[in-house]
């Protein structure tokens, strides 16, 4: 029950978002043709600031190409597959997702199988508890919805790996790393070194972050941003929305994330309890965080972990 209670408030906490506000919203659809070279090995599809469409992304070696989310099932999957084929010539292709939520994994069972899918072990555990709750959250939403997500399942990892992996894929390394409990249990991060490019997932990102799942940590993300800014990124590759310099996303959480656990330390001392604190905290932020199902999850964390 807690499981799809998660899905379902994360479910609302995206339907009240502004992106997601527009009437009638476009259909989730990742735009091939918008694929662009960000630096010499990386190549991106933008989401366009589409809602349930992410940042599609493609690591270009010498030997392999690695493909980074599929969008929102087969459908979306099938032309994403297209454009790694042309990009990899005879090369054969990694695919990895940044985190399980249907519009990054779902599209997955669109590649062949001499595809070699990547999965930490987080994100093995996390599809085994809680399957495609959301996906049949988001199927009922509309019918464009229900066709891109028919028949949509996980697909098996190939390669599984625990803390992170490095992936040769020739003349370029990715580094494929399990970031723990931040907006999913099984969040993970694609760092290409020698671009300095770093596909963050929803651990920074322009919107306010989301805590989706009933694991997720307050403090652990606000490790998670200390580690993405020891890596020094030039250019951070978000989930949604526009791509960003080194610091602006994780600078932009993290005073987010200690905000919303200051207050909220203060007022559990103060002997409120979770709900009166959601509520004063909320107050404070005002227009400052204009996701109030968002702001919700965080206050939350923050209560659970607060002394």
């Amino acid at each position: 029950m807690k499981l799809i209670c998660s899905a379902v408030t994360l479910a609302f906490s995206l339907a009240s978002s502004p992106l997601l506000a527009q009437t009638p919203p476009p259909p989730p659809i990742v735009k091939v043709e918008g694929l662009r070279q960000i630096s010499p090995r990386v190549h991106i599809i933008p989401d366009n600031g589409v809602p349930l469409v992410p940042n599609v992304g493609y690591v270009v070696g010498d030997r392999a190409v690695l493909v980074i989310d599929t969008g929102l099932g087969p459908p979306n999957g099938a032309a994403v597959y297209e454009v790694a084929r042309k990009l990899a010539g005879t090369k054969p292709l990694y695919l990895i997702t940044t985190h399980i939520h249907p519009e990054h994994d779902l599209g997955a069972q669109s590649f062949p199988d001499t595809t070699k899918l990547i999965r930490s072990a987080d994100q093995v555990k996390d599809i085994a508890e809680s399957g495609l709750t959301l996906a049949n959250v988001f199927a009922k939403r509309s019918e464009a919805h229900a066709a891109l997500l028919k028949d949509a399942a996980f697909r098996k990892a190939d390669i599984t790996f625990d803390g992170s992996y490095d992936l040769d894929l020739g003349g370029v390394t990715a580094k494929l790393t399990a970031m723990g409990a931040n907006h999913t249990l099984g969040d993970t991060i694609i760092w290409i070194g020698s671009e300095r490019v770093l596909f963050s997932g929803d651990i920074a990102m322009r919107a306010q972050p989301a805590f989706a799942s009933i694991h997720s940590s307050r403090r652990q993300w606000l490790a998670s941003l200390d580690r993405l800014e020891a890596l020094k990124p030039a250019i951070i590759v978000p989930s949604h929305g526009p791509t960003g310099d080194g610091t602006v996303f994780i600078n932009g959480y993290r005073a987010y994330l200690v905000e919303v656990r200051d207050r909220t330390e203060a007022e559990k001392r103060a002997g409120r309890n979770v709900d009166q604190a959601a509520e004063a905290v909320t107050a404070a932020f005002g227009d400052r965080a204009p996701d109030k199902g968002r702001l919700a999850g965080a206050i939350k964390a923050a209560y659970a972990e607060a002394p």
